[in-house]
């Protein structure tokens, strides 16, 4: 997925990807002494295989209960527990659960990945996950972003895309910007071009969805990016031509500088405290014009709104930068084996099970994110319709797609967390963006790895 993941083919930089190299030590020669992985349940000495979800939503959650009954039915001795927290307690249970090491299979989203694998808290499954049938049926691209951390490791096997699109009602834009309107479905507008479309606001509406509430910060990271591509590292945060964080540019200033325009006059008032599912609903609710976000966000619009086929919707790539250049991660969401778990090779089947088809193609379906295997990547649903979008951007060279090695760094977590507090202290006024884009250049450029200085 790019949301159409998979067809995106990023150039391979797997020397790039491998950032914490040095933190992992799990060999299959390890594996093969290591008790957890020969587990052997029965039904007179039964295990419970317990999973952690970082996205739980009405979508998922049934299906993969279902799946847990279906692999007990064929697995005697097994009991597959689905904890599925809301996704704003997520990230605290899943570090939670990992520190007490009560958990078998985790959904490292977000900074969770680098956090866990600092703490050595995830298992390489590859010695015996490459053996299976759900490895042999991933992608190529699949199989890229499951060997982020070296060749020949798993730390987290891939269960969907995101890639990130506009949602878009045209109708109010096209009253007050028709020009705009027209580049929007080009797929030429620019980030100028949505503060320009402030024109669209009423007394009830906005061009733009901005998000105030937790990962604020991205959307600081959509324009920085955008200003400065071409001219960024595989990871995204690097600048290629100085070989120093991209925050240090002056265009990160303009684009900084354009963003907080787009707050204060084309943005609801209200969105300084939208998260997620604020963004969506205010889309929904037609509080906001124009939606960036990931492409499970189809079926709740799809559902909640209109039809897709009504046309009171559409789908366009991402606004791009001054040189007519975007860029964004190009990864997704997968599952991680906790280190401390007691089954790690029933956990593995588990996975297994969960990652063939025909179960992954309907987990990708109902949760709407892009297909991790090569049958469910020929499905015409992921090519059709609203998913359209996504073979666009697979084919626009001037949207850069980003490998995710930077954002899988185990400084991340901590990035995460003061950026989000710098946007709300930019929102409220009492942080320059001069002095932001200072904090953060040097946060890169002394707490993280340099891939140009390794």
């Amino acid at each position: 997925m790019n949301k159409k993941k998979t067809s995106l083919k990023v150039a391979a930089v797997a020397s790039a990807m491998g950032l914490v190299f040095g933190l992992v030590t799990a060999t299959s020669s390890a594996a093969a002494t290591d008790k957890t992985w020969a587990c052997k349940p029965t039904k007179s000495k039964p295990v419970t295989v317990r999973l952690i979800e970082y996205f739980a939503g009405p979508a998922r959650t049934p299906l993969l209960n279902a799946y847990a009954r279906q692999f007990e039915a064929k697995t005697p001795g097994v009991k597959v527990e689905i904890i599925s927290p809301s996704q704003a307690d997520s990230p605290a249970k899943i570090t939670q659960l990992l520190q007490a090491k009560n958990i078998d299979i985790v959904e490292p989203a977000g900074a969770i990945l680098g956090q866990a694998m600092s703490a050595k808290q995830i298992a390489n499954i590859y010695p015996y996950f490459s053996k299976t049938k759900g490895w042999a049926g991933l992608t190529d691209y699949s199989k890229f972003q499951a060997e982020l951390f070296g060749k020949k490791t798993a730390y987290m096997i891939p269960n969907g895309y995101y890639v990130k699109a506009a949602f878009v009602r045209p109708e109010p834009i096209q009253a007050k910007a028709p020009a705009i309107l027209t580049k929007i479905k080009a797929g030429t507008a620019t980030w100028n071009d949505i503060l320009t479309a402030k024109s669209t606001n009423t007394a009830t509406s906005s061009m733009y969805a901005m998000r105030g509430a937790r990962a604020s910060f991205t959307q600081a990271i959509f324009v920085i990016r955008a200003y400065n591509a071409p001219d960024l590292n595989s990871g995204g945060y690097y600048n290629a031509s100085t070989k120093t964080s991209m925050f240090n540019s002056a265009k990160s200033q303009e684009a900084l500088d354009l963003m907080m325009k787009i707050w204060r006059e084309a943005s609801p008032a209200a969105s300084v405290s939208w998260g997620y599912p604020e963004m969506v609903q205010g889309f929904v609710d037609g509080v906001a014009h124009y939606l960036i976000q990931d492409n499970e966000v189809i079926q709740i619009v799809d559902e909640k709104f209109a039809p897709y086929t009504s046309g009171k919707w559409i789908m366009a790539q991402m606004p791009k930068g001054p040189t007519g250049y975007s860029a964004q991660d190009v990864s997704g969401g997968g599952w991680s084996v906790a280190q401390s778990s007691k089954c790690k090779n029933i956990a593995s089947d588990f996975l297994d099970f969960i990652t063939t088809d025909p179960q992954h193609s309907s987990f990708a379906r109902a949760y709407g994110v892009g297909p991790v295997t090569k049958t469910a990547e020929k499905d015409p649903f992921f090519k059709t319709g609203a998913w359209a979008i996504y073979n666009k951007i697979g084919q626009d060279k001037k949207e850069i797609k980003l490998d995710g090695s930077d954002v899988a760094q185990t400084c991340y977590g901590e990035f995460f967390t003061q950026a989000d507090k710098d946007m709300q202290a930019m929102y409220a006024n009492t942080l320059s963006t001069k002095d932001a884009l200072k904090s953060w250049a040097e946060f890169w450029d002394t707490k993280c790895v340099n891939p140009y200085k390794k």
